[in-house]
């Protein structure tokens, strides 16, 4: 066999191959051995048919199977000669058979690079602020306090006023459509963000068993499909009037809530979640920046393969998170190709923030103990509230558990990289080496 390899790039590869005649003669001679065993020839008895008028009757297919072996076969020897560690299976063109001469292919492929990193010690990272500012604290109680209100109907005889909450039914017709018309109850807050100006403007000034009839045009980039780009004309009958009751801010307030006795209580459980909210999230932006910052400052090629793979995740991703909110992607009016592109470019990241984190984590070691498989298996049952048994049955399939694994690597080789971090006060950006 002869092999000669080509380096397009740092991860694309070639490899010229060429299978002598009489290797490729023999296995299309076993391969006819083998036709002519159960082919039906006529003029033959079955299995007794010549092997000459075997090969001339079953040419293609026999020259078909010669290649499918022969093809990887010869392709994996020169492949582990050159100890080439391939992303992929290669792809074979430029195929050259004719008989009674030797079998001539190229072969393409992408090889993972071969990094050299070793700046992931002392890499330099600004601290990220975890301090809670009463503001917040105050504001995540006054959030407690609108959850804790109540909508009570008004005794008063008066009109709908900006602020009430509007109990309604209506019924809407799409203009210019052959849709049926909709009806639907709903409590409305008049003036609210989340109201339509329309109803506003009709409810104002209306009392209980009044009726309105108005027209809203919707946007045409309006979330709810059905209505995105047409005019509605709806009748409203207000069937009750509320206003909110907003609870006091006191003792009273903050047993009400559970087990609090003062209202400082609360306070002081709400500044410890706070802290330890904004401490986790500052630990997963720390980490997010020393990994970006090895990403900057170790340049090598992503195999194409890896980050066309990586493009799919994250748009399958984009489209799952749309359908939880009841866009239709297809019926969107976006530059899909503009959205593929903007992925494609935090996917090659996504690869090379991969590939540094294997690298690293074999450079010392940090691989996944079967206890730590355990403990995190242990934790996905809890929080799906499935049996571990179940759980590990689900990752069996698909790669699920060496997934898993790959996940526990990474999360300790960042636990390594960060206890090891320069943390530098004052550092707007961390500086490249």
């Amino acid at each position: 066999m002869k092999a000669e390899l080509t380096d397009i790039s740092e991860c694309k590869k070639s490899l010229q191959i060429e299978i002598p005649e009489e290797v490729v003669d023999n296995e299309i001679t076993q391969i006819a051995l083998e036709f002519a065993r159960r082919a039906r020839v006529p003029g033959f008895r079955p299995g007794k048919a010549p092997a000459p008028v075997v090969k001339a009757r079953y040419r293609d297919e026999i020259v078909s199977e010669m290649m499918q072996h022969l093809l990887p076969k010869y392709f994996s020897e020169a492949a582990s000669e050159r100890n080439l560690d391939l992303v992929e299976p290669p792809r074979f063109d430029h195929v050259d058979y004719q008989s009674g001469r030797p079998l001539k292919f190229v072969a393409r492929f992408e090889v993972y690079p071969q990094l050299k990193i070793s700046n992931y010690t002392g890499v330099p990272a600004a601290p990220i602020p975890t301090d809670v500012a009463d503001s917040e604290v105050e504001a995540a109680l006054a959030k407690l306090q609108e959850d804790m209100s109540e909508l009570t109907p008004i005794e008063e005889d008066r009109p709908i006023r900006e602020g009430d909450f509007a109990e309604i039914t209506y019924q809407g017709f799409i203009q210019g459509a052959e849709a049926e018309p909709f009806a639907d109850k709903a409590v409305v807050e008049v003036g609210g963000r989340n109201t339509l100006r329309e109803f506003t403007e009709h409810l104002i000034g209306a009392r209980p068993n009044d009726q309105v009839e108005f027209s809203v045009t919707y946007r045409r980039d309006y979330l709810e499909q059905r209505l995105a780009g047409q005019t509605v004309k709806y009748a409203v009958k207000v069937e009750g009037v509320k206003e909110k009751k907003v609870p006091e801010l006191n003792d009273d307030f903050a047993q009400n809530l559970g087990n609090y006795k003062t209202l400082d209580e609360v306070r002081a459980k709400i500044r410890s979640d706070l802290e330890k909210h904004k401490q986790e999230h500052a630990n997963e932006q720390l980490r997010d920046r020393l990994l970006e910052w090895l990403e900057d400052n170790n340049v090598f090629e992503a195999p194409e393969a890896l980050v066309e793979r990586q493009v799919q995740i994250r748009m399958q991703r984009l489209i799952r998170d749309l359908a939880r909110q009841g866009v239709n992607p297809q019926r969107l009016d976006v530059d899909w190709a503009k959205i593929r592109e903007d992925q494609r470019q935090q996917a090659v990241r996504d690869v090379k923030g991969s590939l540094i984190l294997d690298y690293i984590a074999a450079q010392e070691s940090l691989l996944p103990s079967d206890q730590e498989v355990e403990a995190e298996i242990d934790r996905i049952a809890r929080e799906t509230n499935r049996p571990k048994e179940k759980v590990r049955e689900v990752l069996s399939r698909d790669s699920g558990l060496e997934r898993l694994k790959t996940q526990i690597r990474h999360k300790k080789t960042l636990d390594f990289v960060q206890a090891r971090a320069r943390i530098e006060p004052g550092l707007s950006r961390a500086p490249s080496p």
